[in-house]
């Protein structure tokens, strides 16, 4: 916290000097009959002595103030209880002010902030604080009255608390916008009036103040309009000064005995309406001044917010520009409205020779709705697959698509719905399907050739090992042959189901995952004698290839029953929640569990952690063909701790039976991460 400078000596003899002279002034308003004077500006100027001194250093005001008082009062033959009193009162009045002003508005100079009152919120604590202020001034100069034995009634309490408050508000207001307009750079007013006007406004607000208070009628309401157009058009500071000489002028009228408040008897009486009126005047310039600067500053804050938007669309742009994908944006009835570079050469890729608009419409038509042949192509109901594109030179073109719905896109209609835009990200993966193809056909091949001898291998071990004593050397490593043999079996089908994952056919199709002939039956065979799944009747069915998802969820379980916990039964919880077109499913069991840096890299192909590498067998391929699987359904898994543990926890996501024409809504950013 930075500590704010004592004030200097100079500036301190400059405010002990205003606040001198204007209780002198003030007393001279003393009217016969009265112990006290009508007016008292010095408790604004009070008020600004302190703000301006460092907190650590307010005793020394609060000292001076107290002497000054007490000395003008003194001078100027004030009783001696109200010489007394009088000075507590506004020594008091002026500590609570400023400490209220400080915690209630830290935004103000003297309180911890560099700006004066710049939005209706500030004025109405500034004037809560005043009244608090006065409220106790006025409790104590009362009893000062009574105690020097002058005249009391209920007028005296009500004159002491709106003068002071007068003064606070008037002089400290005044000259706090005067503080900031001197040391701050303060910004013009938005649309404002000319010089011009300013002369205008200021001669016509003359001539009206002495033709209303030159005459009995009630006219002073006149006066407002006037305040409201100098804080419509003119900067606070300006404002205030306009409705400070407005009042000032009445006042002075009421007090030589002019205006419409002269009808009342008592002077004290016409004097305080009289106050009225300037507080009146005052707080209509200063309520339109600053509720007119905050539309200023929000007005400044949306210019400064729309170049942000422009720099960030300008560089969202040449991002999109720079991607090798293509990116086509599509409207709720499906015309494009934005596409990228990469999706215009792909287009005329496939459609050479045609206008930009013509060959983006007919990429996009062959995206969405391929051919029948295209049984890995992507679906609506998928919302990410592989597209293949005959070319004119009689080449195919593979594109992988991924379809989502952009939240916040198109127009609601009459039914509070909202249809949405999609967005498209076509990528030209030829290549590297090409290059899988052969793999998966080389990989189901050499699974073919390989299983033969290895069952051969497998029979002669089995044979040998039956001629040999069970206890022998030889028949121990026999049996570590035969499991050699097994491992290399397993990993010949994993690497099979990788491949077959990765690049085989999606055959879509309503998939229930609870039931007698559901994709979580058969997965019942993978149990132990003392293991546990337990699947809900109620499941909700997904929309996928319903060989892929039984080879998931024969992973997850499988993995579940060989990774459990030495002598405790594996005990495997499927849940499922329908979430819009998509269906969250968890697979949660209480085995050894995944510590929280592996959760990330088992996914990997061939990674087996630390803590399962040495106890458990495999090949590190399971969970890398889940991830694959459920991709292919434009979804995703990850791996949770089980709370309460331990054990692990697989979420992932798929499409949904039924929901065959919508996808899950994603902002531009959550489609580009994925993609």
């Amino acid at each position: 916290m930075t500590v704010r400078p004592a004030l200097s000596l100079p500036r301190a003899l400059g405010f002990a000097l205003v606040y001198a002279v204007l209780g002198v002034v003030a007393r001279l308003t003393v009217v016969d009959g009265q112990t006290v004077s009508l007016i008292w500006p010095g408790a604004g100027v009070a008020v600004l002595w302190l703000l301006a001194e460092s907190p650590h250093r307010q005793w020394r005001v609060l000292a001076s103030l107290l002497a000054i008082h007490a000395g003008v009062a003194w001078v100027t033959g004030a009783p001696g209880p109200l010489v007394l009193l009088g000075a507590t009162s506004l020594v008091c009045q002026t500590w609570v002010v400023v400490a209220l002003l400080r915690r209630w508005c830290p935004t103000l100079l003297g309180a911890g902030g560099t700006a004066s009152f710049r939005s209706p919120r500030t004025l109405a604590r500034t004037c809560a604080a005043a009244v608090v202020g006065s409220a106790v001034g006025a409790g104590i100069g009362a009893t000062g009255v009574w105690a020097s034995g002058g005249a009391w009634d209920g007028w005296v309490l009500q004159a002491w608390f709106a003068r002071h408050f007068t003064g606070i508000l008037v002089v400290a207001c005044v000259g706090h916008l005067a503080w900031e307009w001197r040391t701050q750079h303060v910004a013009p007013r938005a649309r404002g009036g000319h010089r011009t006007e300013l002369v205008v406004l200021w001669a016509i607000s003359a001539v009206a103040v002495f033709l209303i208070f030159l005459q009995p009628l009630p006219l002073v309401f006149l006066v407002m309009p006037l305040s409201v157009w100098s804080a419509a058009r003119f900067p606070t500071f300006h404002a205030a000064l306009h409705a400070l000489a407005l009042g000032a002028g009445g006042l002075l009228l009421t007090l030589v005995g002019q205006g419409p408040s002269q009808i009342l008897p008592d002077p004290v009486q016409a004097v305080l309406v009289a106050q009225l009126f300037l507080i009146a005047v005052l707080l209509t310039g200063l309520a339109v001044g600053t509720l007119s600067d905050r539309i200023d500053e929000l007005v400044v804050r949306m210019g400064h917010a729309r170049a942000r938007a422009a720099e960030q669309a300008e560089l969202l742009a040449e991002m999109t520009e720079s991607m090798d994908e293509g990116l086509v944006v599509l409207d709720r009835d499906g015309r494009i409205e934005r596409s990228n570079g990469a999706s215009r050469r792909l287009a005329h890729h496939v459609s050479p020779g045609k206008r930009d608009a013509v060959a983006l419409m007919d990429l996009v038509e062959l995206a969405l709705n391929p051919s029948a042949d295209n049984t890995s192509a992507a679906r609506a109901e998928l919302g990410v697959g592989d597209v293949w594109v005959p070319l004119d030179s009689g080449e195919d073109l593979v594109l992988a698509v991924s379809c989502s719905v952009l939240a916040g896109q198109g127009e609601e209609t009459d039914d509070g719905e909202a249809h949405a835009g999609r967005l498209l990200v076509l990528r030209d993966v030829t290549e590297h399907r090409r290059g899988i193809r052969p793999l998966v056909g080389f990989a189901s091949t050499a699974a073919h050739d390989l299983r033969g001898p290895l069952t051969a291998i497998r029979s002669w071990l089995d044979l040998a090992e039956a001629d040999l004593d069970p206890y022998s050397d030889t028949a121990a490593s026999l049996a570590r042959a035969g499991k050699a043999a097994d491992q290399m079996a397993h990993l010949i089908d994993d690497l099979l189901a990788h491949a077959m994952a990765e690049a085989g056919d999606l055959v879509v199709s309503d998939v229930p995952l609870s039931g007698p002939d559901a994709a979580l039956a058969r997965a019942v065979a993978l149990l132990g004698p003392d293991d546990v799944l337990e699947v809900p009747d109620d499941l909700p069915a997904v929309h996928a290839d319903e060989v892929a998802v039984r080879q998931l969820f024969a992973n997850l379980v499988g993995n579940a029953v060989k990774y459990a916990r030495p002598g405790v039964p594996a005990r495997v919880r499927v849940s499922a929640e329908r979430h819009g077109p998509r269906v969250v499913i968890e697979v949660e069991d209480n085995g050894v569990g995944v510590d929280e840096l592996e959760r990330v890299a088992i996914f990997q192909r061939f990674h087996r952690s630390d803590s399962v590498r040495a106890g458990f067998r495999g090949t590190g391929m399971g969970l890398s063909i889940c991830q694959t699987i459920v991709q292919r359904h434009g979804g995703t898994i990850e791996c949770l701790a089980a709370d309460p543990g331990p054990g692990s926890v697989f979420r992932f996501d798929l499409p949904a039976a039924g929901a065959a024409v919508d996808v899950p809504p994603l902002t531009v950013r959550e489609v580009l991460s994925r993609t």
